[in-house]
């Protein structure tokens, strides 16, 4: 019988952890208002699996490459998006101090509409640095069929 692997399962982050990590995702809002797509892309750690689910409630996953993730974030962010607001609530859920998985609950507007959306990030540290490498949220599937 072999012995079961050493995990981080007790972690439990400091205060400062869960202050950088939200500290990240803040700055990701920021170049995403501002559609900085390629500033956006320097935040992934790819490979990056996507997850969602199409409008017939079927799911879809795919592995982009930088390239394919500035294409569909371009396509994504095209249009006048000039009195965009969002407001986020994040639950980081740290699996040890360098993997977490991010829930967010957010509310976008744009002029008179208002979307609610909740999604989740699996993040990871690369060279000290927060990466997402995942990200997961419903109802992007037909659009992403265009991508594949």
């Amino acid at each position: 019988m072999s012995q079961s692997p050493i995990t981080d399962a007790g972690f439990g982050p400091a205060e400062q952890d869960t202050e950088d990590l939200l500290a990240w995702f803040a700055d990701y809002d920021a170049r995403a208002v501002a559609k900085d797509v390629e500033a956006m892309a320097d935040m992934a750690h790819f490979p990056i699996t996507v997850v969602t689910n199409d409008s017939a409630g079927n799911g879809v996953t795919q592995v982009w490459d930088r390239e394919a993730f500035v294409r569909a974030m371009t396509a994504a962010t095209q249009g006048d998006l000039g009195d965009l607001t969002m407001e986020n609530q994040r639950r980081p859920t740290f699996l040890n101090r360098d993997l977490a998985v991010v829930v967010t609950d957010s509310t976008v507007t744009v002029g008179d509409q208002v979307r609610h959306l909740r999604y989740a990030d699996v993040m990871v540290k690369s060279a000290g640095e927060w990466r997402f490498t995942s990200m997961i949220q419903g109802g992007w599937g037909d659009m992403l069929k265009e991508f594949s």
